[in-house]
């Protein structure tokens, strides 16, 4: 069994870089660092900016307290991000077609929730999500936590010879199996932007299981729980059991980090890097957040 090395360098390096403009405190020894000394706003500095950005490729999970952005702001600063996404599942709020509301009213009873479940963001399209902007505006007391799994360092804590025969699969990312699930427990049809949207989103495409980041050059597991569905070339059976134990692995509590949400809070992570899992965990409390997605490429 290999040594785990819970320090600053090795294996489990999340250790903060020093910055001219913003100041990084980790989270866990996996991910995750906290930002503080700027307002995301519309005059902040391109080289704040620029530190926010390497902090992210490096934590994978940033967020930032006290932030109370607008609408136009929120979308402002994801715009340095570069193109915004196509959003499967939900239309932009009036005036703000890139800011995208996700709110569960205090009544609202289900068991099928948006975000529950390991995933990545839209793993299915031929090009998917980048990077994700989570802002709070009203949160539950308690409940609605957001927790993050660093699927760089999983690929890192594996063996040679597992890295060896993952290294050339693809993974077959679809939202079929989920849709069928949340239609299950809902008993309606599940919502998309439009059919176009579901139809993509249910056909899938095959992906690399070992994804290359096109900024840090770092590889990383590119499966989860939600829509990881098949490996090509494999039957069921066989590709099952795999994806299942790389899941199992990306999500142990060592990999991970956990966010309690403040009104205000941003919260910004790499999909190519990251997992996340929201639970639905606040039954009779309101909860409104709004996200902005950002474009990705290909992965290879």
């Amino acid at each position: 069994m290999r040594e785990v090395r819970l320090s600053p360098q090795g294996d489990f390096d999340n250790a903060a870089r020093a910055y001219a403009h913003i100041t990084a405190h980790p989270l866990t020894a996996a991910m995750g660092a906290e930002i503080a000394g700027v307002r995301l706003g519309h005059d902040l500095a391109p080289e704040a900016f620029d530190e926010i950005r390497d902090a992210l490729w490096r934590h994978k999970m940033v967020f930032l307290r006290d932030q109370h952005l607008t609408h136009s702001e929120h979308e402002a600063f994801s715009a340095r991000f570069g193109p915004f996404a196509v959003d499967a599942y939900t239309q932009g709020v009036e005036g703000h077609r890139n800011v995208h509301p996700l709110i569960k009213e205090a009544d609202t009873k289900t068991k099928a929730l948006f975000g529950s479940g390991w995933h990545t963001d839209s793993p299915f399209l031929d090009e998917p999500p980048s990077v994700t902007i989570l802002r709070a505006v009203q949160v539950p007391p308690y409940g609605g936590d957001t927790t993050w799994a660093d699927t760089q360092l999983a690929w890192r804590m594996l063996s040679p010879a597992m890295q060896a025969m993952l290294q050339p699969l693809k993974v077959h990312m679809s939202a079929e199996a989920n849709v069928a699930t949340q239609e299950r427990i809902s008993g309606k049809p599940m919502a998309f932007a439009n059919d176009d949207r579901r139809s993509s989103a249910l056909q899938g495409n095959f992906h690399p299981l070992v994804r290359t980041h096109p900024f840090t050059g770092l590889p990383s597991l590119y499966v989860d729980e939600v829509y990881a569905v098949g490996i090509e070339g494999m039957t069921e059976a066989e590709s099952r059991p795999i994806l299942d134990f790389l899941t199992r692995h990306i999500t142990q509590a060592g990999f991970t980090c956990r966010l309690r949400w403040e009104p205000g809070m941003i919260a910004m992570w790499d999909n190519r890097a990251a997992l996340h899992l929201a639970p639905n965990d606040y039954d009779g409390f309101r909860r409104e957040m709004y996200r902005t997605t950002m474009a990705g490429e290909r992965p290879e």
